[in-house]
């Protein structure tokens, strides 16, 4: 790391300089006529140089110290390099957060869409029930109408029967009451028959004690 040394005395000496840098750390010192540049193995003890040494009076003269323009490219280049690290690292960051929100928005999504799927799969589910709830209410009214059409027909059935049988015993009665009244009318013509010729046997009778007489 190199350090300008300006306004240095004619009668200054390389030594002179060792002899004031060498307590800030390892150094190189190439002397000029009036100026003179220091190199640091370490930066530190560059700027620790700089900080102590700056204005300092060196064979009656005061020395002006400045970071050499060598030095300033080369801390310019560094800067680049850590601004671009920075721009690249902040930009890294960047994207890995903007990866971290695609990536949480996809999960979102996908939570999101199975979430759907699930709903939609239930609502399937519940239909699937509904109808078939449905279908064996259907069954079970059909089935009951069944059953009363059976029962209806079952108790028509019952009522032909019933008044089939009261026809027929009606029937029976009717020809039992005139089978009845015809027997009561032989009955009642043999009486009358009979009494007729009792009348007429008797009639006879006295009429042949009459002639007897």
């Amino acid at each position: 790391m190199s350090l300008f040394i300006g306004n240095i005395h004619h009668s200054t000496k390389q030594e002179d300089l060792e002899e004031l840098f060498s307590k800030y750390g390892p150094n190189k010192i190439s002397l000029k006529q009036n100026y003179a540049f220091v190199d640091f193995k370490d930066i530190k003890d560059a700027e620790r140089a700089l900080r102590k040494c700056n204005k300092k009076v060196v064979a009656g003269a005061e020395i002006e110290l400045r970071w050499s323009e060598r030095m300033k490219s080369h801390r310019h280049r560094n800067h680049d390099k850590h601004s671009s690290s920075r721009r690249y690292t902040s930009r890294s960051r960047s994207d890995s957060r903007n990866r971290r929100r695609r990536d949480e928005r996809r999960r979102r999504r996908r939570s999101r869409s199975r979430s759907r799927s699930r709903s939609y799969r239930r609502s399937e589910k519940k239909r699937d029930r509904d109808r078939d709830r449905d279908r064996d209410r259907d069954r079970d009214r059909d089935r009951d109408r069944d059953r009363d059409r059976d029962r209806d027909r079952d108790r028509d059935r019952d009522r032909d029967r019933d008044r089939d049988r009261d026809r027929d015993s009606r029937k029976r009665k009717d020809k039992d009451d005139d089978s009845h009244e015809s027997k009561k009318r032989g009955s009642s013509k043999d009486s009358k028959e009979s009494k007729e010729s009792k009348s007429k046997s008797s009639r006879k009778d006295s009429a042949s004690s009459e002639k007897s007489d």
